[in-house]
């Protein structure tokens, strides 16, 4: 996935990205890194999050789809 990234605790930007499933889809940093040839490693990071601290106690996003 990427580099190993040593975390501590949820940051805010990681709660957007956590709330957001991890879609790079309206992330600043989405911007941020085009046309970089580095990646944003923020994925990485809430995953290792909710693999050693737990999830965050946040609502997510609920998309309803109309028929």
């Amino acid at each position: 996935m990427g580099r190993a990234v040593a975390v501590r605790r949820w940051t805010q930007t990681a709660l957007e990205c956590y709330k957001r499933g991890c879609n790079c889809e309206g992330c600043f940093y989405k911007t941020f890194f085009s046309g970089s040839s580095q990646k944003c490693q923020m994925k990485a990071s809430v995953l290792e999050l909710v693999r050693t601290i737990g999830k965050p106690d946040v609502e997510l996003q609920q998309f309803i789809l109309e028929d």
